[in-house]
């Protein structure tokens, strides 16, 4: 993890000195769950040596971080509006970097702001289609434990270490997802309750208040014309970004589905209790396969060539979608939003 968090870290910023390299756009970096701003610290020395304003926000560092999204969203939309407000080089546009967790608060930031000049989204292991722990890469998260888990969830609210490592097969996730559709309050307490993938979308879709809404798959009720409205508002938006980048690597033992970092996530099924009874026949789909390519993909207009490069060569062709192969390295999908 450590050595593909390396690779990522270090593309993005050779994909900022491809990109239109005269322009100088300044950048603006969201850090991920536990860290702060000066995680960025690599950002800083290498975009500040080439003439580049860089900053990274503070609104929820540290163990804030773990905090409901629904909070956080509103705290990263003002000090994104800050930080422009205050410096002229923000005036012509800028760069918005998210890490992690960073990467859906950062989107959700730019969905939400209908001032936004970002001109670039680039997302760095970001769990952009949220977290569920299936049938792949079982064994590391068995290993990782409870311990692991209650540190962003407090055993008060849901305890982890009940469950034995054959629970972590269907019987955990199964009873997370039935805490989570019993107990709605917990989406506005902590962060893990927002990312939660699960793979039955119609409970999802109408518990989740974070996920279902930025990926614009929340459910409008009939004469809802608001909730239509804010649809609208989010995708257009999104689409003022000329260009998004999502990287990811196929070895992240963080995020599960890995693939999540580039928009796919578990194959669906039809029943809360076939979470625990089919888990094992659960497979991870790409991007393309969702509702929410399926529904909008001009959102996602130029992210449908499915081939897998290594990363140097994803990055000399901004605009093309890249998947990942099995060799560990990080590759991308990368979109261009112009309409």
């Amino acid at each position: 993890m450590v050595r593909s968090l390396s690779l990522l870290l270090s593309s993005a910023v050779v994909l900022l000195g491809l990109a239109e390299p005269s322009s100088k756009l300044p950048v603006i970096f969201f850090h991920g769950v536990f860290t702060t701003w000066e995680f960025g610290h690599n950002f800083e020395a290498n975009l500040t040596a080439e003439g580049r304003e860089y900053v990274a926000l503070s609104f929820c560092d540290g163990q804030c971080s773990i905090e409901s999204l629904l909070t956080q969203v509103p705290a990263a939309v003002k000090a994104v509006r800050e930080v422009v407000a205050t410096n002229p080089a923000f005036d012509d546009g800028y760069i918005i970097i998210g890490h992690s967790l960073g990467g859906p608060i950062a989107r959700a930031t730019i969905e939400e702001m209908d001032d936004h000049k970002a001109k670039r989204f680039i997302s760095l292991a970001g769990l952009q289609n949220g977290q569920f722990i299936g049938p792949h890469a079982i064994d590391i998260a068995i290993e990782k434990g409870a311990p692991s888990l209650t540190s962003i969830v407090p055993e008060r609210v849901f305890n982890y270490s009940a469950y034995t490592p054959e629970d972590y097969y269907g019987k955990m996730q199964k009873d997370f997802t039935l805490f989570s559709i019993e107990n709605p309050d917990t989406q506005y307490e902590y962060a893990q309750f927002n990312v939660q993938r699960w793979p039955q979308f119609g409970s999802w879709s109408t518990t989740n208040k974070f996920l279902p809404v930025y990926n614009n798959v929340n459910p409008c009720l009939p004469g809802n014309d608001q909730c239509i409205s804010d649809q609208q508002r989010r995708r257009a938006n999104f689409l003022k970004l000329e260009e998004a980048h999502f990287f990811a690597s196929p070895v992240d033992d963080a995020i599960m589905p890995w693939e999540s970092c580039i928009f796919g996530r578990y194959s669906e099924v039809d029943t809360i209790d076939e979470i625990e009874t089919s888990f094992m026949n659960m497979t991870a789909v790409n991007m393309t396969e969702t509702l929410e390519y399926q529904e909008d993909g001009a959102r996602w207009m130029s992210a449908e060539d499915s081939s897998c490069t290594s990363l140097p060569m994803s990055l000399t062709a901004a605009g093309a979608s890249t998947r990942s192969t099995a060799n560990g390295h990080p590759c991308t999908t990368s979109t261009s939003t112009r309409p």
